[in-house]
């Protein structure tokens, strides 16, 4: 899907809440509000929306992320930033957020991580070096 690089100004998103928000209120059921969102939202546009209020009802009753990966098949990242956003922290990267890093400085990483020596020239016919 293409999304246009630019955004709109407030006046416009203002004006398209406004529109948006009685034709919601209008539709009185569940099966009113299906047929609304089939006419404004493409099929994949309403099941990305719908996976997303799933997701924070979800995570308001405390489900966790495995759970909620599991049974919507979304990923954990999308999960992170929907609580992001509910958390209002915004939305994409997050500087402020303390994440846990594997390094070299880490001595359980470190020890992991070493690589075992080898021949410069490698093996020859079960000879461990031609040197």
């Amino acid at each position: 899907m293409r999304v246009a690089k630019k955004k709109l100004t407030a006046e416009l998103r203002d004006r398209a809440l406004s529109i948006l928000l009685p034709n919601i209120r209008a539709a009185g059921t569940v099966s009113n509000l299906d047929k609304f969102l089939d006419a404004v939202f493409t099929k994949n546009e309403k099941e990305i929306i719908l996976r997303r209020m799933l997701v924070t009802e979800m995570l308001a009753n405390k489900v966790s992320y495995r759970e909620i990966e599991g049974k919507l098949e979304i990923s954990k990242i999308t999960i992170s930033k929907i609580k992001d956003i509910l958390e209002k922290r915004g939305y994409g990267r997050n500087p402020r957020r303390k994440r846990i890093s594997r390094s070299y400085e880490n001595p359980a990483y470190a020890k992991s991580r070493k690589k075992k020596s080898r021949p410069l020239l490698g093996y020859y016919k079960g000879a461990p070096s031609i040197i």
